[in-house]
């Protein structure tokens, strides 16, 4: 079986694909390309290179039998529905769907738009459970549409500038999109902890810090790290009731870094965190719930050490490069078309 493979944003940048999988482009290299080259056109040069995969994808899908994509392919999957020749099993993977408000019409083209690329792909990837039964409520579509395959990365550990689990004066929070900082910091106002955030100040809007938290700005992906090993333990902060799930990247990361976590959204969250053994997950926009929470973990540094070591098994079983490769391998042979018989991969050229 041959796959031709546009390797998506969030892919594990160490991953090793199996030989079947063919390479046409990284959907990074190819945003920061069509960026650079149509920097005058901001939003649209992301249309742009959505386009120019599309017709790449479409010139070559018959020599595969299995076109995987990440986000970059959703043009692809669009023409796929609307053209009645030539369909391939077609993965689109690293979707990230937003509600559109605004005018009806608005609305009902982003429906129908989203409803085309859905039958135009085999499957879609959510990056947890309840991602799936949101969208397939929002777009009217089938469930059994959607997989789930959690963020997963097999770099961050190597980074790390300290011991995987060591404990340190501070909690951690960060993120900029979908964040609830106001829960956050009703919650830690006058604990007898430091509390550091790495966020935009713009994510914070007009809301006064208390004297223990302390504001980090954006930081460099080293210092990220560093404060990451740093800390007794991390605490998200979210936004809920919303189409897509935010802070799954957060979760895997400090999983695999070996820490205790703790997020107040216990839907998308649960996809990653078990509740009181690899993490713990409370009410949202509960601020007293989630200073309970944190005061117990703050009393019990055996409990914060024993979590985080089980986040760390976790994390290297189900988050890792290798798994999710073996996981799009595994969806690969289930949408690949019936009665297949394997070809020569040298006949097969990206």
């Amino acid at each position: 079986m041959d796959v031709l493979l546009s390797l998506p944003l969030t892919a594990p940048r160490h991953a090793v694909w199996p030989a079947g999988f063919h390479t046409v482009c990284d959907e990074s290299d190819l945003s920061d390309r069509f960026e650079r080259r149509f920097i005058r056109l901001g939003r649209g040069a992301d249309w742009l290179a959505q386009a120019s995969l599309a017709w790449t994808l479409l010139r070559k899908r018959s020599r595969f039998d299995v076109v995987v994509t990440g986000r970059y392919g959703e043009y692809f999957a669009l023409l796929q529905s609307l053209l009645p020749f030539g369909k391939r099993p077609h993965l689109l993977l690293d979707v990230e769907w937003l509600a559109v408000e605004g005018r009806p019409w608005r609305r009902a083209l982003n429906r129908w738009l989203h409803r085309r690329m859905v039958a135009g792909a085999s499957r879609v990837q959510v990056f947890c459970d309840a991602e799936a039964r949101n969208y397939a409520r929002h777009f009217g579509v089938s469930e059994s549409k959607f997989v789930c395959i959690p963020y997963s990365s097999d770099a961050e550990p190597v980074r790390l500038a300290s011991p995987l689990c060591s404990s340190g004066g501070f909690i951690f929070s960060c993120g900029d999109h979908q964040r609830d900082y106001r829960t956050l910091l009703a919650a830690v106002a006058g604990l007898p902890v430091e509390v550091r955030i790495a966020a935009r100040e713009s994510s914070l809007g007009s809301l006064e810090l208390p004297e223990n938290v302390k504001l980090l700005g954006r930081v460099r992906e080293d210092e990220y790290w560093r404060v990451v090993a740093g800390c007794r333990f991390l605490v998200v902060s979210v936004r809920p009731g919303l189409l897509r799930y935010s802070g799954v990247r957060t979760y895997a990361e400090a999983m695999h870094a070996g820490k205790c976590i703790v997020v107040n959204d216990p839907f998308g969250a649960s996809s990653y965190v078990e509740h009181g053994k690899t993490g713990f997950l409370v009410q949202p926009e509960d601020p007293a719930a989630l200073r309970r929470q944190i005061c117990e973990l703050l009393a019990s540094p055996e409990t914060v050490e024993t979590v985080g070591a089980n986040a760390r098994k976790a994390a290297l079983e189900r988050f890792s490069g290798a798994a999710y490769v073996r996981t799009i391998g595994g969806i690969v042979s289930e949408v690949r078309p019936d009665g297949l018989t394997p070809r020569s991969v040298a006949t097969r050229e990206p």
